[in-house]
C-alpha cells in the first residue's frame, strides 16, 4: 500500500519538475546551501523501525568486533595507552588518530594478523554497513525535511537534491581502546562497547 503511494508521489513531483519548474533551492523559497539536514530530522529517521533494527544489528556487530579485537590484541601483547580512531570516509579513504605509539602498535598488529577475515577487513566491512545505513537515514531525513520546508512541488525535489549533495561526504569512526570502543556515523547515536 505504501509503495504505490510513494511511486505516485515521486511521479507527480517529477512531472512538476520536468514541466518547467525551476530546479534550484530558490524555488523552495530558500537560499542554496542555507539548509542542511537537521539533527532532529536525522534522529526521527534513525528511530524508524527499519533503521532502528539495522542500527541494533550494527551495534551488536560492533560490540562483537570490539571484543574480538581487544582479545586478539591482548593475546598479541598489544597494550593501548589511549583510544585509536579509524575514520573511514565515503570516498574510501581511511584516517587513523591516536598517539604515535598506539598507532604503531595497531599497525604492527594488523600486519601480523592472520585471522580470516582479518581485523582490518572486518573494520572496513563494518564501516561499509554503517555508511549504507547512514545513507538510508540521511535520505529519509532529507525527504522529510524537504517536504516540510519546500513551498512548491518542484522545490521539494530541488531541496531534497541539495540536502543529499551536502550529506554525500559522510564518514564512519570506529574507536577502540583497552577499556572500550565506539562506532559513530551520521544519523547515529554513539554506540559504545
Amino acid at each position: 500500500m505504501v509503495a504505490p503511494l510513494n511511486n505516485a508521489l515521486l511521479n507527480y513531483l517529477s512531472s512538476k519538475t520536468s514541466d518547467g519548474a525551476a530546479t534550484t533551492a530558490q524555488t523552495a523559497g530558500l537560499k542554496a546551501g542555507s539548509v542542511t539536514v537537521s539533527k532532529a530530522a536525522l534522529e526521527r529517521a534513525a528511530g524508524m523501525a527499519k533503521s532502528a533494527t539495522a542500527a541494533k544489528a550494527l551495534e551488536t556487530a560492533q560490540k562483537t568486533l570490539a571484543t574480538d579485537l581487544r582479545a586478539a590484541m591482548a593475546k598479541a601483547g598489544v597494550k593501548l595507552g589511549g583510544a585509536v580512531e579509524f575514520t573511514v570516509k565515503s570516498d574510501g579513504t581511511v584516517e587513523t588518530k591516536g598517539t604515535d605509539a598506539d598507532k604503531a602498535a595497531v599497525k604492527a598488529f594488523f600486519a601480523a594478523d592472520t585471522s580470516q577475515p582479518s581485523f582490518a577487513k572486518r573494520i572496513a566491512s563494518q564501516a561499509q554497513e554503517a555508511l549504507k545505513l547512514s545513507g538510508t537515514i540521511q535520505q529519509s531525513a532529507a525527504i522529510s525535511q524537504a517536504a516540510q520546508l519546500a513551498k512548491s512541488p518542484g522545490g521539494v525535489m530541488s531541496l531534497y537534491n541539495s540536502l543529499m549533495q551536502q550529506s554525500a561526504s559522510a564518514s564512519v569512526t570506529f574507536s577502540v581502546s583497552a577499556a572500550g570502543s565506539s562506532l559513530t556515523y551520521p544519523g547515529s547515536l554513539s554506540t559504545n562497547a
